[in-house]
């Protein structure tokens, strides 16, 4: 488990993005796959956070899923929930867990999106890889 970060900077809630990222899209486990992809689409994100009544993350469910877990098995968008496609227990990290950590972790798991909850627990962002490496001064 990533440990608190004890260098200036080096929390997660340190990052510039952090302050910058749009709030990330989320949804109830009862909405229907259809009306998650509409948001999805209409706001170009590659995930929506399924959340409890107190914003607390249930599951992620990502285009990936959408289409391993929906399209490939013939489901019918309309009537599927987002419970019934949702990876459950998705790897979270707390606001101010060290960086370089769950940079690592993502890298060796292979996943691309990290929810990121306050000490309470509740959803405050979507950190992907690209949000770990720098673009000032690539050219």
């Amino acid at each position: 488990m990533p440990k608190t970060a004890t260098l200036a900077g080096n929390r997660l809630m340190d990052r510039p993005e952090y302050a910058s990222k749009q709030k990330p899209l989320t949804a109830t486990a009862e909405t229907t796959v259809f009306d998650a992809v509409l948001d999805m689409s209409k706001k170009n994100f590659g995930s929506v956070v399924v959340i409890d009544g107190e914003r607390k993350i249930l599951g992620v469910v990502t285009e990936r899923d959408v289409m391993n877990k929906l399209v490939a098995k013939g489901l019918d968008s309309k009537t599927t929930l987002l419970s019934d496609i949702m990876t459950p227990n998705s790897r979270i990290a707390h606001e101010t867990d060290d960086m370089v950590d769950w940079l690592r972790i993502m890298s060796n798991e292979r996943f691309r999106r990290l929810p990121v909850v306050d000490d309470e627990g509740r959803i405050k962002a979507v950190f992907t890889q690209g949000d770990f490496v720098p673009t000032h001064g690539l050219t």
